[in-house]
C-alpha cells in the first residue's frame, strides 16, 4: 500500500538562511534522502521531540535542491510547526526526516519545450525539476509570480541558470504587472502551450485558473499539490484528492503529489 523506496534519517542541519520576512531555506545532510531523491518529490520532517512533544503531525517539505549528500528544502512560516522549526533549524542540530516521498514529475525526458510556472514557494519544487531539465538539455522556460518583489529571493541564482526567465507581481513593483496566468497570456500563444510539457505549482486558486485556461486550449498540464499529511505514506486517507470523473479519490501522499490536471479536481 505504501512507497516503501524510502528511508528515515537523523538529518543535520548543515545551513539554514531567513530569505523573506517568512521563508527560510535550509540544507540537511542525509546520503540516503539525497541519492533516493527525484524531482516532485517531498520529505515528512518531525517537528516535536522530548523537549517539545507537540505537534505531533509531522509537516511536509518538497525538495527544492540536492547537493552531493545534502538535500534542500524551503518553508514558510504561517503556523506553530513552522515557526517551531525556524526556531530550532540551527546547524548542527538533528531532525528526524522520513522521505523522499511521493511521486515525480512526468515527462522529464521528452523532447518537446519545458514550461515552468511557479506562484509564490511553488518555487520550491519547481527549482530541482528546473535544474533536473537542464542538466537532460531541455529548453526550459520558467515562470514565477508573487503578490509583490518583497516575496522573492535567490533572484540572481535562477537568472544564472540555463534558462528563460520570467517573472511577474501583481502590484507591478518587479517584473510583469499582473498574475502568473496574465504572464503566461502575455509571452505564449497557442502554438507555443500545445508543443510542452507545462508544469504548474502554487496556490490552488493559481493552478485552477491556469489549468482551467490551458484545458479550454485543450492542453494538459502537471500540477503539484500540497495538502495537510499525518502518515506522508498513504495509511491515514487523511489527504484524499476527487478524480475528476468523479469515480473516487486519490491520495496526495501516495498517488501525488503530481497529477496531471485532468485526472483530479482541483
Amino acid at each position: 500500500m505504501c512507497n516503501k523506496s524510502y528511508v528515515e534519517s537523523n538529518c543535520k542541519v548543515i545551513e539554514f538562511y531567513q530569505k523573506t520576512e517568512n521563508i527560510c531555506l535550509v540544507r540537511l545532510e542525509s546520503k540516503q534522502i539525497s541519492e533516493l531523491v527525484k524531482p516532485g518529490q517531498f520529505v515528512n520532517v518531525q517537528v516535536s521531540d522530548d523537549k517539545i512533544p507537540t505537534p505531533i503531525l509531522r509537516r511536509p517539505f518538497a525538495v527544492s535542491d540536492v547537493y552531493g549528500d545534502i538535500f534542500e528544502i524551503i518553508f514558510e512560516v504561517k503556523g506553530r510547526g513552522t515557526a517551531i522549526l525556524k526556531n530550532k533549524m540551527i546547524p548542527g542540530s538533528y531532525f528526524n526526516i522520513s522521505g523522499p516521498l511521493g511521486n515525480t514529475f512526468f515527462d522529464m525526458n521528452s523532447d518537446r519545450k519545458k514550461i515552468l510556472l511557479a506562484g509564490g514557494l511553488g518555487i520550491a519544487p519547481i527549482k530541482l525539476l528546473g535544474k533536473h531539465l537542464i542538466s537532460l538539455g531541455k529548453d526550459v522556460s520558467l515562470f514565477w509570480g508573487n503578490r509583490d518583489k518583497s516575496q522573492f529571493f535567490d533572484l540572481q541564482e535562477f537568472e544564472s541558470m540555463d534558462l528563460k526567465l520570467f517573472v511577474s507581481t501583481d502590484n507591478g513593483s518587479l517584473g510583469f504587472k499582473g498574475n502568473i496566468l496574465d504572464l503566461l497570456k502575455n509571452t505564449q500563444d497557442s502554438e507555443d502551450l500545445k508543443n510542452a510539457d507545462i508544469y504548474v505549482v502554487g496556490p490552488t486558486v493559481m493552478m485552477k485558473a491556469v489549468s482551467s485556461y490551458l484545458h479550454d486550449k485543450g492542453v494538459e498540464c502537471q500540477v503539484s499539490l500540497e495538502e495537510p499529511m499525518a502518515c506522508g505514506i498513504g495509511v491515514c486517507q487523511g489527504c484524499a484528492v476527487e478524480k475528476s470523473d468523479g469515480t473516487g479519490f486519490l491520495l496526495v501522499c501516495k498517488d501525488g503529489p503530481v497529477f496531471y490536471s485532468s485526472k483530479i479536481k482541483i
